[in-house]
């Protein structure tokens, strides 16, 4: 449990950013992280909720997420589309998600996260805000190693365009309300009878979400065959180095991996008809 010395409300972008370059003072958007986490003291918490930041909204052709979107206002919402409700969903209870922020999902870089795997594969971007300026990231940079690209910035939003294909997401868990013990998302773009493109996502093999980049390149072209799935993607899951816990061992993650990645492929695969 963190041990706050002070307690900061601001309302401009402005100020917060002034907070955060404060000596240990440290963003505070859901909370689920923060305060639970291990223990630890701060100067300064900066409380995020009145910069307007949890707003979904449309600007031009381009969907934007706010970072203090709860997960739960992408659950009822149409906006983001239903593979986004159904992904969000899927990351929790109810009080979670009521609590959980977008922002704070992307920033934890949670490697269940079925939200962040439906993300990557629609090819989101990230709005970090920073003392010297606005930038966008491509999220499947930023999950690798967040606190490269934040510093003492904010995450301020998810940036989408509209894409086409189908999108599915398969995972596997001990009952059907756990987290997942291994996940994957997957989009395809059918032209014909051919793989135009594909994107997959993987969780649950690495201390991040994976996109799978092997198996994108190696797919998108080609007419897809089960035994070229298999094949591709047992050659990718050859290196990953999952750890063994107590849900499930490193060889039975990567055995997993091949499964689902084949179930969500051929899933996309039907919806993008």
């Amino acid at each position: 449990m963190i041990r706050v010395k002070a307690y900061h409300r601001p309302h401009t972008l402005e100020e917060a950013l002034r907070l955060l370059h404060s000596e240990d003072a440290v963003p505070l958007a859901g909370g689920q992280r923060l305060l639970a986490g291990e223990r630890r003291e701060a100067k300064a918490v900066v409380d995020l909720q009145a910069l307007g930041l949890d707003r979904i909204e449309w600007e031009g052709e381009r969907l934007k997420i706010g970072a203090m979107v709860r997960l739960q206002q992408l659950v009822d919402t149409s906006d983001g589309g239903t593979f986004l409700a159904e992904a969000a969903h899927r990351d929790g209870p109810l009080t979670y998600r009521n609590a959980a922020t977008v922002g704070g999902t992307i920033v934890t870089h949670d490697p269940l996260s079925c939200l962040l795997l439906s993300l990557l594969v629609l090819d989101a971007e990230v709005e970090v805000q920073r003392s010297d300026g606005a930038r966008v990231v491509a999220l499947d940079q930023l999950v690798v190693a967040p606190a490269h690209w934040v510093k003492r910035g904010l995450v301020t939003a998810v940036i989408m365009s509209p894409q086409t294909g189908g999108t599915a997401m398969a995972l596997v868990a001990r009952t059907p309300r756990d987290r997942p013990i291994v996940a994957v998302a997957a989009r395809v773009v059918r032209r014909g009878e051919a793989c135009a493109e594909a994107r997959l996502a993987w969780g649950g093999v690495a201390p991040y979400p994976l996109r799978a980049y092997a198996v994108e390149e190696a797919l998108s072209g080609q007419t897809l065959e089960d035994a070229d799935i298999e094949a591709t993607v047992a050659r990718a899951a050859g290196s990953l180095q999952p750890r063994s816990d107590f849900r499930g061992s490193a060889e039975y993650r990567r055995a997993m991996i091949r499964v689902l990645t084949r179930r969500a492929l051929w899933e996309a695969w039907a919806k993008a008809a």
